[in-house]
């Protein structure tokens, strides 16, 4: 997809046209298949974790890509920071927080229902620190980015919120919940690219 250069890939912002375009509808494919195997459950829901720790990062290398722009340094550490705290999150999913069903209600299954929260604070520090390590008009696209993305949710929550009490659809509240993170996160970043787009044909 990109030349080789000294035995290593050609850095993405250099990538031709076709190749810059066909690594972005990879990461949105990603990050979609992602989102929808969290919700199918079950081991595809740890697949679908995974895709979306290496969908998340990738957008950021990509969207810079697509603008013919080199990752920065502020990029490369949210890539950085970000992929070890979804392994973790990961981790405890699979081998801690099943624990707590077998648990007698107390500290300790308290502690396993809860861990998976960490690694969920860790990346939002890794966010605000992303968010603030750019210039002032970036911050802004990020702060409208995640302004109109927290609308989308909030529309989409209550419409499935007004379905589930008139008894249109069944929804699984603790599933529910937990989409909450990966949907804003989608949401903001698919609104984020947009933004940036149209500032950039002005």
């Amino acid at each position: 997809m990109g030349s080789v250069d000294t035995g290593r890939w050609a850095p993405m912002h250099t990538w031709p046209a076709w190749g810059r375009w066909l690594i972005l509808a990879a990461t949105c494919a990603l990050l979609a298949s992602g989102f929808w195997l969290i919700v199918l459950g079950g081991l595809w829901r740890v697949l679908g974790l995974v895709a979306l720790a290496m969908g998340i990062p990738l957008s950021i290398h990509a969207g810079r890509a697509m603008h013919r722009e080199r990752s920065r340094t502020v990029d490369r550490r949210y890539a950085r920071e970000f992929m070890p705290a979804m392994l973790i999150y990961m981790l405890a999913m699979l081998y801690v927080w099943p624990l707590q069903k077998t648990m007698e209600p107390g500290v300790l299954k308290v502690a396993a229902a809860l861990l998976p929260v960490l690694p969920i604070a860790w990346l939002i520090i890794a966010s605000i620190r992303y968010v603030l390590g750019h210039d002032e008009l970036e911050r802004r696209q990020h702060l409208e980015a995640l302004a109109i993305g927290v609308a989308i949710v909030s529309v989409a929550s209550m419409v499935f919120g007004f379905l589930a009490a008139a008894k249109l659809i069944v929804v699984d509240a603790s599933l529910a919940l937990l989409l909450v993170y990966p949907a804003l996160s989608i949401a903001y970043g698919v609104t984020h690219c947009v933004l940036v787009c149209r500032n950039r044909a002005e």
